[in-house]
């Protein structure tokens, strides 16, 4: 199984783009017996995605701020070592009816079990690769927990390096004036002033950057406009 991550961190090493680091991590994905695989990025409670999970699941995610919640990413962030997961553990007996909740949509769209391997990032930040399955229990691959994280950090690396890529699965389009309020907010102007520059009232400001917001499935402003720099929207 090392051999395999092996693999995986060569192949990655010389992808250059996104289509090819995706078809290397979702051949890696399907080898090692899981159907999909997400890298997330975490950034507090917001995260970065890279992933082939169904987009439906992405948006309900974001939408929901499930980033806060999500029991595999708060184990995760808490041990720091590989660890397999499923919806069908008895302890969920005892989780919140909002973790239950969580497990029983994540369900619906094939996500029912998995192994995850993270590791610590800049500034305090973590990183993590899942490779999720439609069973109900999977088996922890035996692979060396070193190797695993040694290869999620050459697919942090070059996620990074492939700056450009489409996180967070979908196309996003931003109105002239949703991507101009939004790029004016990013140079730290305020709602009055960004009103001042282009001629019009702060509340139409709010309505602008509520709804480039709401397109990038952002939880606040400063996510929106992290979301648009990472996408080249403005």
């Amino acid at each position: 199984m090392d051999g395999q991550l092996q693999a995986l961190m060569e192949a990655v090493d010389v992808a250059r783009d996104e289509r090819s680091i995706r078809n290397t991590i979702k051949k890696f994905t399907v080898s090692s017996g899981f159907d999909r695989y997400a890298y997330i990025h975490i950034h507090g409670d917001d995260a970065v995605v890279f992933s082939d999970y169904p987009t439906e699941w992405l948006n309900l995610y974001f939408a929901k701020r499930y980033t806060i919640i999500d029991p595999v990413v708060t184990t995760a962030k808490r041990s720091m070592r590989m660890f397999g997961w499923s919806a069908a553990e008895h302890e969920l007996r005892r989780s919140s009816r909002e973790i239950k909740q969580f497990y029983s949509e994540a369900a619906d769209f094939g996500l029912r079990s998995g192994v995850s391997v993270p590791i610590r990032t800049s500034y305090g930040r973590a990183a993590m690769i899942t490779l999720a399955s439609d069973r109900r229990r999977v088996e922890v691959p035996p692979w060396d927990p070193t190797q695993a994280a040694l290869a999620l950090a050459c697919i942090h690396v070059r996620l990074s390096v492939v700056s450009d890529s489409s996180f967070k699965t979908g196309d996003v389009r931003l109105s002239t004036q949703e991507a101009t309020s939004l790029s004016w907010s990013s140079h730290g102007k305020s709602m009055n002033v960004i009103a001042d520059l282009l001629g019009i009232r702060p509340r139409t400001v709010q309505f602008y950057l509520d709804n480039a917001r709401d397109k990038l499935g952002a939880s606040n402003l400063q996510h929106a406009v992290r979301i648009a720099m990472e996408k080249k929207l403005i």
